[in-house]
């Protein structure tokens, strides 16, 4: 029987480029505190996972692009350090990937929080997402990925923008956004709850979304949906509970339109005939 020896690194600001690329699957590579310059990583796989501890770290951004097993724990990314506002202010943002975890993060004044786009495996946890500029996570054309007990607040929204706690995206170029559990995240202000949209674009439909499933979520707001589900099949939809806050702008609904979706006691208290009787179970 062997043993493989599992390696602790340490990474500085001047140091985690060279860290990461001398890292080993299984490692763990902690960054010492300080201020973390944008960060770009292409065509890494790590089987089993690499754990990124950057719990005492503060992140301008990192880029994941063909990079696969990675659990990102803890930290901070923050937006406010950055002197020129730009629409690709993203905090954490994985290409085409598999097997992503983040969790344990703080997001601050970005455009956006989380970018998962063409992931396959993936969690997003215990994070926050607060002053964002747009978005807290957004989810295009990825499959089993778990978004839960995350917490949307206090977003500052640039103007033009349609701002989302979690949104998603399906193209029809690729399989639709599929497998997706969203549970026990909060979205309070000036945002939209949780948004799977499905409107055509320049006339062609985008494919719509599979097996979604969204319970026991809280949504207060001011900017019309609380959870939106459009074209969405087999899915489901559970005691969620949606509400507006006092200077709403539109109010906060419960909308589902088209596929099929199994629905159970779900509360909407501006919209009372939006809600549903309680789950049997």
């Amino acid at each position: 029987m062997f043993l493989i020896a599992l390696a602790v690194l340490a990474a500085s600001p001047a140091t985690f480029e060279s860290a990461f690329a001398a890292a080993k699957p299984g490692d763990t590579l902690r960054l010492i505190a300080g201020r973390y310059p944008l960060t770009i990583i292409r065509s890494r796989t790590f089987s089993p996972p690499l754990t990124v501890d950057a719990s005492a770290a503060t992140m301008t951004g990192i880029v994941l692009r063909d990079t696969s097993g990675i659990r990102w724990t803890g930290g901070v990314f923050d937006g406010s350090i950055l002197t020129v506002k730009s629409a690709t202010d993203f905090g954490f943002a994985a290409y085409a990937g598999r097997n992503i975890t983040v969790t344990g993060v703080t997001f601050s004044a970005l455009r956006v929080g989380v970018v998962l786009d063409h992931i396959v495996g993936g969690e997003v946890s215990n994070s926050s997402f607060v002053g964002m500029r747009a978005d807290g996570i957004d989810l295009a054309v990825s499959r089993s990925i778990t978004i839960t007990h995350n917490a949307c607040h206090n977003f500052r929204v640039d103007p033009g923008e349609h701002p989302d706690c979690i949104q998603a995206c399906s193209k029809p170029t690729d399989p639709p956004v599929a497998d997706i559990v969203i549970s026990g995240n909060s979205a309070i202000g000036t945002m939209q709850g949780i948004s799977f949209f499905d409107g055509d674009v320049n006339g062609v439909a985008q494919g719509g979304f599979d097996r979604v499933s969204i319970f026991g979520n809280s949504v207060m707001n001011t900017m019309g949906n609380g959870i939106a589900a459009y074209n969405c099949r087999a899915c489901t939809v559970r005691n969620n509970t949606v509400g507006s806050l006092p200077d709403y702008i539109y109010v906060s609904q419960l909308v589902v339109i088209g596929g099929s979706v199994a629905q159970c006691g779900n509360a909407v208290a501006m919209v009372p005939r939006q809600g549903t009787p309680p789950c049997r179970n």
